[in-house]
């Protein structure tokens, strides 16, 4: 088995951030690259779905953002995870899959009592996608995002996303040319 820091080692980090939710603390380190790493550390599968002009924007309790996805759910392959979640948070299916890279979390803080992901570092993929079709009925609709739906990416406001953002749509709309 390939360890974290061998596989790592063959990239340059493309952002730093730190992250937050609830009390517990990550460094978080984004990667462009077209391999999968570590598969025991992949916990979530998440995409930036753009046609030739708009991006598909997910609004959740915490603002805007344009990764929809989630959790790997037990036997499921990232790309499974990536279709399932992105179709239920928005209600798009999406084609043609391609990886653009990974987010290394790293935690900062002690490990909490019964849990139950990778501890200290779990990764989420992150993949370009093309919206397929609109599915209403196949939406979650009382899950943690409010709504979602495509905008043009001339009105995207670019400055209100992460860094990791940022690179992950410079990657894939370079996919697109």
């Amino acid at each position: 088995m390939e360890t974290l820091s061998a596989f790592f080692a063959r990239y340059q980090p493309q952002a730093e951030e730190s992250d937050a939710w609830g009390a517990l603390r990550f460094q978080v380190t984004s990667y462009l690259c077209a391999e999968l790493p570590p598969n025991e550390l992949i916990t979530s599968a998440r995409a930036i779905v753009t046609d030739a002009q708009r991006i598909l924007v997910v609004r959740d309790p915490q603002g805007r953002h344009i990764l929809p996805g989630g959790r790997r759910e037990p036997g499921e392959t990232p790309e499974e995870t990536v279709h399932r979640e992105v179709l239920e948070e928005t209600g798009w299916t999406i084609e043609h899959l391609r990886l653009l890279g990974v987010r290394h979390f790293h935690h900062l803080t002690p490990k909490p009592a019964g849990y139950s992901y990778p501890y200290p570092d779990f990764l989420h993929l992150i993949y370009h996608a093309v919206p397929g079709r609109y599915l209403e009925h196949a939406r979650h609709t009382d899950g943690y995002e409010l709504e979602a739906g495509f905008v043009p990416l001339t009105a995207l406001d670019r400055q209100a996303l992460s860094a990791s953002e940022r690179i992950f749509l410079t990657a894939a709309l370079q996919t697109q040319s």
